[in-house]
């Protein structure tokens, strides 16, 4: 009832991405529906712990269809830049982020009953009540580089780290040779 106040289901196949956080799957899949805009970065939760800030924005679209088997899928691109930390000088890496997903949807019952061969795409559950933000958190998580650098030779703070180290022995080296020295 909830979504069919806010929303002519039969006379428009576009949400407004503001107003629109979930979606029933199998339904969006069956009438083709689209569902497309922009997601401020800090609002996905879960992907803080792998940035080096929250800033930014990323756009996405998600659009539902049938496969040519005739199985409801959900087509999903995600498009922006995310600022990484990278694993060797702890400086920001911008991370160019274009991902695009074809999602199988299963009813319960034929995601236990292992229907899909090894070469279908990915699948999820289909859902009455689906989160997009999340989806769209979980498939951004699954894309993120296991350990995140720059290219070799690329890290600003690494020759900083690799001065500081070496001025930093050079110290005590001469405090090793001051207490030699005094015995």
């Amino acid at each position: 009832i909830f979504l069919q106040i806010l929303f002519d289901r039969t006379g428009q196949k576009y949400y407004h991405a503001r107003l629109m956080a979930v979606i029933d799957s199998l339904e969006f899949a069956r009438t083709g529906q689209t569902l497309s805009g922009s997601l401020q970065i800090p609002r996905l939760a879960r992907l803080q712990d792998n940035l080096f800030d929250g800033l930014g924005e990323l756009q996405y679209e998600l659009k539902g269809g049938h496969d040519a088997r005739r199985r409801p899928v959900l087509m999903l691109e995600i498009s922006g830049v995310l600022h990484l930390q990278c694993q060797r000088c702890l400086g920001m890496l911008n991370h160019p982020l274009r991902l695009t997903n074809t999602l199988l949807l299963a009813s319960g019952g034929a995601a236990n009953a292992d229907e899909f061969d090894a070469e279908d795409a990915e699948w999820i559950e289909a859902s009455g009540a689906l989160d997009v933000t999340g989806l769209i958190e979980d498939e951004i998580l699954l894309s993120l580089p296991y350990s995140p650098r720059h290219a070799e030779g690329l890290c600003r703070h690494g020759t900083d780290a690799m001065m500081a180290d070496s001025a930093g022995r050079a110290v005590f080296a001469k405090l090793a040779a001051l207490k030699r020295n005094s015995n």
